[in-house]
C-alpha cells in the first residue's frame, strides 16, 4: 500500500498533525523495524523500516534544512546533492556515473597519475549524533532545528539495536555529506584533486608518498569524527590500476554493443555471464550487471542458474526478480521453483527473498493455493520480518476464500504490531471481509489507524507492487 493511505488523507487532517507533532517537540520515531539487508551472500547492513508518520516526519526535519547542507558541500562531492529549484534529491544513479566519468577524465588527461581509494569503515552506523548535531548548530544558527533531529536520532538510537545515522533514508545521506565536510576542506585546502560519493573518496596524485601521507591524515582526521578508514578497501594504485578500477573496459564494450543492438551482443552477455558465474566467489556487481544485459535483450539464458542460485544471490535480490519478471517464456517453470522454494524448510532464513517472490505473484497476478499456504505459514510465525509478513497478509488478502477473509480478521485481532494491523487491513479490505461497521470499530479502538480506515472507506484501488 506504501504511502496511498497517506496520500489520500494528506489534506484532510495528515498534514496537520504531523506539523503539530513537529510543533510540539514528539520528533522522535514511534517505532522502528530494523532489517538485515544483504551486502553479499553473508554480510548485510543494518536498514531502518519506520512508520509512514516518522519518514516523513524525518525526511521534513532534513529536507527544511538540506538547501543549506549542499551550499556547505564541495564540488567535488556527487553523492545526495539537492535540486536547488525543484526541491528535492537528486537521485543517486547520475550521479555516481558521472564521478566514475569524471575520474576517468581526470586520469585520462595525466597518465601519470596514481589514485588512492578510501573508504571508511561501516560508516553510517559510527557517525557519532552529538558531533553531527554541534556541526548543525554551527550551519544553520537554529537550535529548534538541531534540537528536533538530535532528538529524532537520539530517540532512534535508543529504542532499536542501532546506532549513528539511520541507513535507508535519501536524508541521512545528505546528513552524513556535512559530516565528512571536513575531510572536503582538508582536501581542498592543500589542493589535491578529489572526487566523493559518500564515504567513496578517490584521490589523485603523481607521487605515491604525497598520496600516502594524505590517507594517513585523513584517517586522523575520521578519528577525530569517531570514524575509521576501512583497511582492507582502502589501497593507492598506480596508473593502469586506477584506470582498471573507475573503468571496466569490458563492460563498457557489453554494455554498448546491447544498448545499440549489435548482432553478436546476445553471445558477447551469455560468454561473459558464463565466465563470471564459473568463479569460485559470485561477485554481485557482475552478476547485476550481465541480468540487467540479458533482461533488456528479453534473454533467458541465465534463468536457471538464477533460481538454482537464488540463497548466494542475495546482494542481487531486486535485479534478479525483475529479470525472471522479464523472462515471460519461463513463467511457469520459474513459478513452479519458487513455489518449492517457499514450501521449503529454508524460505524462513531469507526474508527478502520471501518478500521478492510475493512480490512477483502479486504483481503479475498469479493465484496459487500453493503459494497462498506458504504465506499463512509466514503470517503465523511472529518469529518472521514483519516485511515478509506484510507481503503474505496481502497476497492472502488479494485471493482469500471466505474462510481465509474470516481467519484474517482472527489474525487482526490478535496481531500486536500497528504496522502488521495496517497490512491486515488492506488484506482484510482485499478479502472483501472489511464492513463500514468494522472500519468504525476499528477506528474507535485504534487511533493509529484511523487514516488507514479513512482511506479504505473510499473504496480504492489498492495499488500492485
Amino acid at each position: 500500500m506504501a504511502y496511498e493511505d497517506v496520500h489520500h488523507q494528506w489534506d484532510r487532517g495528515y498534514r496537520e498533525m504531523l506539523e503539530e507533532a513537529i510543533l510540539a517537540g514528539d520528533c522522535g520515531p514511534t517505532q522502528a523495524e530494523i532489517v538485515d539487508y544483504p551486502k553479499s551472500d553473508i554480510s548485510v547492513r543494518p536498514i531502518a523500516r519506520f512508520s509512514a508518520r516518522d519518514r516523513i516526519i524525518y525526511d521534513a526535519l532534513v529536507f527544511g534544512i538540506a538547501g543549506d547542507v549542499d551550499r556547505q558541500i564541495h564540488r567535488s562531492v556527487h553523492s545526495y546533492r539537492w535540486h536547488h529549484s525543484e526541491g528535492v534529491p537528486i537521485f543517486w544513479f547520475g550521479p555516481w556515473k558521472r564521478m566514475r566519468r569524471l575520474a576517468l577524465k581526470t586520469l585520462r588527461a595525466d597518465s601519470n597519475l596514481r589514485m588512492a581509494s578510501v573508504d571508511v569503515s561501516a560508516f553510517y552506523e559510527h557517525i557519532d549524533v552529538d558531533i553531527l548535531a554541534d556541526d548543525l548548530a554551527c550551519m544553520t544558527g537554529s537550535a529548534e532545528i538541531t534540537l528536533s533531529l538530535q532528538g529524532f536520532l537520539k530517540r532512534f538510537q535508543n529504542v532499536n539495536h542501532a546506532w549513528g545515522l539511520p541507513q535507508g533514508p535519501d536524508s541521512s545521506g545528505i546528513l552524513a555529506n556535512l559530516y565528512l565536510s571536513p575531510i572536503d576542506g582538508f582536501l581542498d585546502r592543500n589542493k589535491l584533486r578529489f572526487l566523493r560519493y559518500s564515504d567513496d573518496m578517490m584521490i589523485f596524485h603523481r607521487d605515491w608518498t604525497v598520496l600516502r601521507d594524505v590517507v594517513v591524515e585523513v584517517n586522523s582526521l575520521l578519528r577525530s569524527r569517531r570514524l575509521a578508514i576501512s583497511s582492507h578497501k582502502t589501497r593507492i594504485r598506480d596508473p593502469e590500476g586506477a584506470i582498471r578500477h573507475v573503468h571496466d573496459v569490458r563492460r563498457a564494450s557489453l554494455q554498448h554493443s546491447v544498448d545499440i543492438g549489435l548482432p553478436e551482443a546476445n553471445h558477447s552477455v551469455r560468454k561473459y555471464f558464463d565466465e563470471i558465474t564459473k568463479s569460485s566467489v559470485i561477485d554481485g556487481g557482475s552478476v547485476r550487471f550481465t541480468i540487467n544485459r540479458l533482461a533488456k535483450l528479453r534473454d533467458d539464458y541465465a534463468v536457471g542458474w538464477c533460481l538454482d542460485n537464488l540463497v548466494f544471490l542475495l546482494h542481487s535480490v531486486k535485479e534478479v526478480f525483475s529479470y525472471l519478471g522479464a523472462a515471460k517464456s519461463r513463467s511457469l517453470e520459474i513459478q513452479r521453483h519458487l513455489v518449492r522454494f517457499m514450501e521449503s524448510s529454508e524460505s524462513s532464513s531469507y526474508p527478502f527473498i520471501e518478500q521478492r517472490i510475493l512480490r512477483y505473484f502479486l504483481s503479475l497476478h498469479i493465484k496459487s493455493e500453493r503459494m497462498k499456504e506458504a504465506a499463512w505459514k509466514i503470517l503465523e510465525d511472529r518469529n518472521r520480518e514483519d516485511f515478509s509478513r506484510e507481503f503474505a497478509s496481502r497476497y492472502i488478502g488479494k485471493y482469500a476464500s471466505v474462510v481465509d477473509a474470516q481467519l484474517l480478521r482472527h489474525r487482526f485481532e490478535e496481531e500486536p504490531a500497528i504496522t502488521m494491523r495496517r497490512a491486515l487491513l488492506c488484506a482484510m479490505y482485499e478479502s472483501g471481509n472489511l464492513s463500514s461497521r468494522y472500519i468504525s470499530e476499528v477506528e474507535a479502538s485504534f487511533p493509529q489507524l484511523e487514516w488507514v480506515c479513512a482511506f479504505l472507506r473510499s473504496d480504492p484501488l489498492v495499488p500492485a507492487p
